[in-house]
């Protein structure tokens, strides 16, 4: 029974968040669960697309702006509080694992500008990645097939395929 409530509160809330954003939000269904307090938003002209299959556990976030993209593929995992913001563009791909507390940004303040404005590049991660618990993804970095992120890493740099990094900022640990 409570499989099935979960399921149906999953694709209420997915046609509340494409009516709500008029097409800027695009759900395939169907997905496997949108679990307690999730968060989209949308502003100007930001664009979410999430493919089936994803589970999203409480407290996550999903934000994009200035024409942000966020591109989420299939069958992925999202522990609880993941936070995922694009001004730029995120991509993840499929059968990831990303566990709590994993902060996602593409951009970062210009600080030499007196913090007005942005500095942007795209993330992306692609498919069978694992990222542990606390982990930062930032700005232009590229993820590679089948990579680990150790838990509390910060990633500042590209991490080639079946490699396992940690550390701040994080190292190369072991390739596979």
């Amino acid at each position: 029974m409570r499989k099935l409530m979960i399921l149906i509160i999953s694709r209420i809330r997915a046609a509340y968040y494409q009516l709500r954003y008029r097409g800027r939000v695009q759900l395939a269904i169907p997905q496997r669960r949108f679990e307690g307090h999730f968060d989209i938003r949308v502003v100007k002209n930001g664009k979410i697309i999430i493919g089936s299959r994803n589970n999203f556990r409480r407290g996550c976030h999903l934000i994009t702006t200035h024409n942000g993209l966020i591109d989420i593929g299939s069958a992925n995992f999202f522990n609880y509080n993941v936070s995922i913001t694009s001004l730029d563009s995120v991509s993840i791909g499929n059968d990831c694992k990303i566990a709590n507390n994993v902060v996602i940004v593409d951009h970062d303040h210009d600080f030499r500008n007196n913090n007005n404005g942005y500095q942007t590049a795209p993330v992306t991660i692609k498919n069978g990645v694992w990222i542990g618990a606390n982990a930062v993804i930032t700005k232009g970095v590229t993820i590679g097939d089948h990579a680990v992120i150790a838990a509390g890493a910060v990633v500042v740099e590209d991490v080639a395929d079946r490699t396992v990094v940690g550390g701040v900022p994080a190292k190369e640990i072991t390739h596979f």
